[in-house]
């Protein structure tokens, strides 16, 4: 799965509210994905303005949807139907 793909994974899955952290929007949506790649998945996020107030601790990295987050996101699961 490119990187690209599961950056919108992520996006919509946490429009949806599908996890209360990275690490659990993968698991419910069945996404591979390793510690570092959430990091920087995260860090790309932020980097774009769709979360806001990242965290990261040893086994968690969770933000906070931004409006343009949830703007985007639905614009993507729009394009998918």
């Amino acid at each position: 799965m490119s990187n690209e793909v599961k950056f919108s994974k992520f996006l919509i899955g946490m429009c949806l509210n599908t996890g209360q952290s990275l690490q659990s929007i993968a698991k419910n949506l069945g996404i591979n994905v390793n510690s570092n790649e959430l990091n920087d998945l995260a860090s790309q996020l932020e980097a774009r303005g769709f979360i806001s107030k990242v965290k990261r601790t040893r086994n968690e990295t969770s933000g906070v949807l931004t409006a343009k987050g949830s703007k985007q996101a639905m614009k993507l699961m729009n394009s998918a139907v």
